[in-house]
């Protein structure tokens, strides 16, 4: 299906494989690398030398997958994400752009908040995702923490929480694999707005939106941490 949409366009190939906590660390890595290299290797099979300008395959190992206790593991992270993008030509007199990254605010404190002004947004910085999914990685949770602090102290505080995805083509948003929806950045959105009602913030205070691969954080995404800075929640002051 993949190779019949393509319909012999010059493209840049991302295959990463991926493997939950069943096994031992060595192994989930081993066996990642095999199931990338599988994709690949039937890919390559059918896809001409000619039609692709770059590809990468790497296996990630158990890197996203939590430890459950359940014998059965995690089915979604048995799995392998292939990533494709149009090839452009950059023309002689053309100058190739350079990466880009775009600087963020530091640490969500009271103090950076109260230097915002209403309409301006702040990224909080390490609150990233799963792949796929709308569940915080487990580093993430003490950001959530410090945002519920800040408007617990701030009273008159309302925000808009906008939800962000990376890696998608094709689409303006991603398929959640928890819900099955494809409202994957709304979803992270709506994650962080359940956590701040669940723990007493008034609803009046926030709103959520999902805006999903349209503002990258950081582009192009050149390697998998760079396409976890891209899963993303960014809150904008609506009222101070």
């Amino acid at each position: 299906s993949l190779i019949t949409k393509l319909n012999g366009t010059i493209i840049n190939m991302k295959i990463y494989g991926y493997a939950d906590f069943l096994h031992s660390t060595e192994y989930n890595q081993s066996l990642s690398q095999k199931r990338a290299d599988a994709a690949k290797d039937h890919l390559l099979k059918r896809i001409p030398p000619s039609q692709m300008q770059d590809l990468v395959c790497k296996g990630m190992g158990e890197k996203f997958s939590k430890d459950n206790q359940s014998k059965q593991g995690e089915a979604f992270q048995r799995r392998v994400d292939i990533i494709v993008e149009p090839f452009i030509i950059v023309q002689q007199n053309e100058k190739v752009p350079e990466k880009k990254t775009v600087l963020t605010t530091p640490k969500t404190t009271t103090k950076t908040i109260e230097t915002l002004a209403k309409g301006e947004s702040l990224s909080l910085e390490g609150l990233n995702f799963e792949p796929g999914r709308h569940y915080v990685v487990k580093e993430a949770l003490p950001i959530l923490d410090d945002l519920l602090k800040t408007l617990q102290e701030n009273k008159a505080l309302k925000i808009e929480i906008q939800g962000h995805i990376c890696c998608l083509v094709g689409r303006d948003d991603g398929m959640d694999a928890d819900t099955h929806e494809t409202k994957l950045s709304l979803n992270r959105a709506r994650a962080v707005y359940d956590f701040l009602v669940k723990n007493g913030i008034d609803k009046k205070r926030l709103s959520y939106e999902g805006f999903g691969r349209s503002r990258p954080k950081i582009f192009p995404e050149n390697t998998p941490e760079d396409e976890q800075m891209n899963r993303r929640v960014e809150i904008m002051i609506v009222e101070k």
